[in-house]
C-alpha cells in the first residue's frame, strides 16, 4: 500500500558523478493537510534512496538517525513506519530532509572509493495513512502537490562529514503555519530500479544515541581546541556556539594522537569532518544529521569571531538491548571486555562493519561471523542478524560465492565481490545461522540461509574435487604475526567447517541430505589429515592457527593439538601468533588441552603482542592489529584502525570458559545450559562474574578462589535445563536454594 505513492526528487545542483568528492544540498519536503474527524490512529511509512529524517507538526517524529538503512539497494528498499497518532491535530503538516547516505554518498575504500553507487539522485516515497474511528481511511501520499527547497544542510556524506549553513536555515518547516510560498513543486522521479523492485519493513532497531560523553578540553593553541572524549566512539559532536553571522567552526575528528596533534592519516580518503556556518543568533545549536564519525578527539576550529559555549559527544549505534556483562578481579582482563564491547557498539550501524573512522566501514562476512558468539552474548542481536544475513544472500553470486562484504558496494571492487570465495570469509552463510539458532532457537534462520549455504559447498564441490581447496582467497588467518597460515590449510579447513555447518542445519530441520553433508565432512577431514599432517601430527602449516582451528572443527584430537600447541608456543617464546580467524579458537583451545594457564597468561599480558599491550597504551576499544602501534616503532602507517572488533571474539571464551555458561544448541534458544567454567589457578584473576538474558529470564555467574578453594555461584531461571561439570576439581560441597546454586570446589590431587 505504501508504494502506491510516488517517488519525488528534487534538484538542490548540478547532479554529481562518481569521483566528484562532495554532493548537492540536501532537499526538504513537506506537505500540510486538514482532517475534520476523530483519528484512531495514524501511521507514517517513509522510504528512499538515501537516508532521512521525518518530522511532524513541528518535532522529530523519532530519534532515529541514517533510516532506513543500507542495503543493496538494486534488490530491495526497506522502508520504516512511525506512529503519530498522538502528534495529529486538526491541522497537521508532515517535512521530511534527506541525505546522500550509503545509496548517494561515498562507499567503499581507498582504491574504490567513489559516490553514486546506487544513484546520483535523492529520491523519496512516503504515505500518511490515516484511519478514522468511523471505520473509514485516509492516505496522503507524495506527489507533486508537496513542496520541496533546499535550506541550511549544503552537503552531506557518512565518510566526508556535514557542512551547514545555518544562514540558510528553514526555520520549523514542519508545522503548519509555516510560509512556503517561495519552495517549489518537487520533481515526480523515474524511479532508477525496476517499479517490481521489493520493498520490506525495517525490522532491526534504528541506530539512535545510546551514549554521551563531556569532553575534556585538553589544549587550546591559537583558534584551535582539542577535546578528548575519553572513549573511541562512533557518534558526532552536539555543539553550542555564539557569534557573528558567517563565522565558521570547522570540526575534524581522529581516534589518536600523533605527538600531541589529531591523528588522520589512517582515514585515508574518509575526511570525516563537519563545518559549521554561523547566523549570528543566540547560542546557536549544531548536530550532523546525516553522518558519522569514529573518533575519540575531536580538533574544533574557529575561523572569525564565535565562542564555544559546550561540547557533548554523543555515541550512536543500532539500539540493540544489552544481554550480557563480564568483570572479573583482573583490571585488565575487565577492561578487554570492555574494549570488545565498545568494539560492538561502534561497528554495528544497521551493518556489522569492521571499523567505524576510515573511508571504509564495511560489513565484512569474516569478521561478523568471527565475532558473532561475542556480539550474541552481549546485545540481542537477532533482529540484527537477520538483516544482515538477508544482505549476504542478496549479495551471494550466481555461482555460489558469497563475498567479502555485504552488502557489496556497486564500485567495481574485486576486493569486495570475489577473492574465489575467501576462506573463513564466506562461511558466514552458515557460520552466523547456527549460532543464531544456538541462542535464539528460531529455525527460520536455518530454513533462510542453509540453501545459500549449499549454494557456497556447491561451488567448493566444482572447484575441490579431491576435498582440498587450493591457494585461494586473499585473507586467510588475517593479520596473523610471523608465518602466515598457509591459505590452502585455512581454506580446507573451513571447507570442513562449511559441510558440518550444512550437516548441523539440516540435522536442525531434518532437511534430507543430512547424511551427504555428514560423508562429505568426514571426506575433506579424511583429505585433510592425509594432505596436511604428516606422522608425527604436525600440520605442514606449522602455526598456533593451523592446530586452533584444526581441533575446534574436530580435524585434529586433544593429543594432537596439545602436543603441537604446546610446542608452537614454547617455539614461539610464549607469544600469540594468531589473526582474525585463529583468536576466536586460541583460548578456548588451550582450556580443553589442559593448558588453561596459558591462556589466563595471554588474558592478563600487558606485553606485546596481545590485548593488554594495546591497553597499556590507551586503548579502549579493540585494535585491528596487534601492532597499530608499538613503543618501538609507533604508529603503524597504511591500512591501520584502532576499532576493529574481529580481535575481541576472546569475549566468546570469558562467557563459556572463565564463566562457564555454555549454551546447548541440542535445547536452542538456551533452553539446556552446561556449566563448565575453567577457573585461573595461577590466581591472576581470583574471582570473576557476569550475567546472560536468555528469552526465559537472567543466567548470573560469579566465582572466587579463596586460596585454592573455588566457591562457584549460579542462578538460572526456572525454565532452562542445565548440568553442571567441573573434570579437574573435586566438589567438597554444593547447596541449591530456589534457582540458585553454589558448589564448593577443589582442585583435584595429580596422581
Amino acid at each position: 500500500m505504501l508504494f502506491e505513492s510516488k517517488w519525488i526528487t528534487y534538484k538542490t545542483g548540478e547532479y554529481k558523478s562518481a569521483n566528484d568528492k562532495y554532493g548537492n544540498p540536501s532537499p526538504y519536503f513537506r506537505r500540510k493537510f486538514e482532517i475534520e474527524k476523530e483519528v484512531k490512529k495514524a501511521t507514517v511509512f517513509v522510504s528512499a534512496l538515501g537516508v532521512f529524517k521525518v518530522y511532524f507538526n513541528g518535532e522529530e517524529v523519532s530519534g532515529d538517525y541514517l533510516s532506513p538503512g543500507w542495503v543493496n539497494y538494486a534488490k530491495k528498499l526497506p522502508y520504516v513506519k512511525y506512529d503519530v497518532t498522538d502528534k495529529m491535530s486538526n491541522k497537521n503538516a508532515i517535512g521530511i530532509v534527506l541525505g546522500d547516505g550509503w545509496a548517494v554518498g561515498h562507499l567503499g575504500s581507498n582504491y574504490a572509493f567513489k559516490r553514486n553507487g546506487y544513484s546520483d539522485r535523492i529520491e523519496v516515497t512516503a504515505l500518511i495513512k490515516i484511519e478514522y474511528t468511523d471505520g473509514s481511511v485516509e492516505e496522503i501520499a507524495t506527489d507533486t502537490d508537496w513542496k520541496a527547497s533546499k535550506g541550511e544542510i549544503l552537503r552531506s556524506d557518512i565518510y566526508m562529514g556535514e557542512y551547514i549553513d545555518s544562514r540558510l536555515s528553514l526555520g520549523n518547516f514542519s508545522s503548519y503555519d509555516y510560509d512556503d510560498l517561495n519552495w517549489d513543486i518537487p520533481e515526480e522521479s523515474i524511479f532508477k530500479f525496476s517499479r517490481n523492485i521489493y520493498l520490506e519493513e525495517v525490522t532491526i532497531p534504528p541506530i539512535v544515541v545510546k551514549h554521551t560523553f563531556i569532553p575534556n578540553l585538553i589544549r587550546k593553541k591559537d583558534n584551535k581546541y582539542l577535546y578528548d572524549v575519553t572513549q573511541n566512539i562512533s557518534g558526532v559532536l552536539r555543539c553550542v556556539f555564539r557569534g557573528e553571522s558567517g563565522a565558521k567552526i570547522v570540526i575534524r575528528h581522529g581516534e589518536i594522537l600523533s605527538e600531541g596533534e589529531l591523528y588522520t592519516e589512517n582515514l585515508r580518503k574518509a575526511e570525516s569532518t563537519d563545518t559549521y556556518i554561523l547566523s549570528g543568533n543566540d547560542n546557536e545549536s549544531f548536530r550532523p544529521l546525516f553522518t558519522f564519525h569514529g573518533f575519540r578527539y575531536a580538533e574544533i576550529e574557529i575561523i572569525g569571531n564565535a565562542k564555544i559555549l559546550s561540547v557533548v559527544a554523543e555515541a550512536m549505534y543500532s539500539d540493540l538491548e544489552s544481554r550480557g556483562n563480564f568483570t572479573c578481579s583482573h583490571p585488565i582482563t575487565s577492561k578487554i571486555y570492555q574494549n570488545a564491547l565498545w568494539g560492538q557498539r561502534d561497528n554495528f550501524l544497521n551493518v556489522p562493519t569492521d571499523c567505524p573512522q576510515r573511508d571504509e566501514r564495511l560489513g565484512w562476512t569474516g569478521d561478523a561471523q568471527i565475532f558473532c558468539q561475542s556480539a550474541m552474548y552481549n546485545m540481542d542481536c537477532k533482529a540484527f542478524f537477520e538483516k544482515y544475513l538477508s544482505d549476504v544472500r542478496d549479495a551471494q553470486l550466481g555461482n555460489g560465492i558469497i563475498p567479502a562484504v555485504a552488502p557489496v558496494p556497486p564500485v567495481g571492487s574485486y576486493a569486495y565481490t570475489g577473492y574465489d570465495a575467501s576462506a573463513g570469509w564466506s562461511e558466514a552463510i552458515g557460520e552466523i545461522p547456527y549460532c543464531h539458532y544456538k541462542m535464539y532457537g528460531d529455525k527460520k534462520i536455518v530454513r533462510d540461509n542453509l540453501p545459500a549455504l549449499k549454494k557456497l559447498l556447491d561451488y567448493y564441490a566444482v572447484e575441490s574435487p579431491n576435498y582440498i581447496r587450493g591457494y585461494v582467497g586473499k585473507y586467510g588467518d588475517w593479520l596473523s604475526l610471523g608465518t602466515p597460515t598457509d591459505l590452502s590449510v585455512v581454506s580446507t579447513l573451513y571447507y570442513a567447517r562449511a559441510a558440518f555447518l550444512a550437516w548441523k542445519l539440516c540435522e536442525i530441520i531434518k532437511d534430507f541430505e543430512e547424511d551427504y553433508y555428514n560423508e562429505l565432512y568426514i571426506k575433506i577431514k579424511n583429505a585433510f589429515r592425509e594432505k596436511f599432517i604428516d606422522e608425527s601430527g604436525k600440520i605442514l602449516s606449522d602455526t598456533q592457527s593451523s592446530y586452533a582451528i584444526a581441533y575446534s572443527f574436530g580435524i585434529i584430537d586433544v593429543n594432537e593439538a596439545r602436543i603441537n600447541l604446546i610446542r608452537k608456543f614454547e617455539e614461539d617464546n610464549g607469544k600469540l601468533t594468531t589473526g582474525f580467524l585463529g583468536i576466536r579458537f586460541l583460548l578456548p583451545t588451550l582450556c580443553d588441552i589442559g593448558r588453561s594457564d596459558i591462556a589466563y597468561d595471554l588474558i592478563t599480558n600487558t606485553e606485546y603482542p596481545g590485548w593488554g599491550y594495546s591497553i597499556v597504551n590507551g586503548a579502549t576499544t579493540i585494535w585491528e592489529r596487534w601492532d597499530s602501534y608499538t613503543e618501538s616503532k609507533g604508529i603503524r602507517k597504511g591500512m591501520n584502525s584502532f576499532n576493529h572488533y574481529s580481535l575481541g571474539s576472546c569475549t566468546e571464551w570469558m562467557y563459556e570458559y572463565c564463566l562457564g555458561i555454555r549454551p546447548d544448541i541440542s535445547g536452542a534458544g538456551c533452553k539446556i545450559v552446561n556449566f563448565a567454567p575453567v577457573f585461573d589457578l595461577s590466581e591472576k584473576i581470583k574471582s570473576a562474574s557476569g550475567y546472560y538474558d536468555t528469552d526465559f529470564g537472567r543466567i548470573s555467574v560469579n566465582w572466587v578462589n579463596k586460596e585454592g578453594i573455588f566457591e562457584y555461584c549460579v542462578t538460572v531461571p526456572s525454565d532452562i535445563l542445565i548440568n553442571f561439570s567441573f573434570v579437574e576439581f573435586e566438589i567438597l560441597n554444593s547447596t541449591k536454594k530456589s534457582n540458585s546454586y553454589t558448589y564448593i570446589l577443589r582442585k583435584k590431587e595429580q596422581r
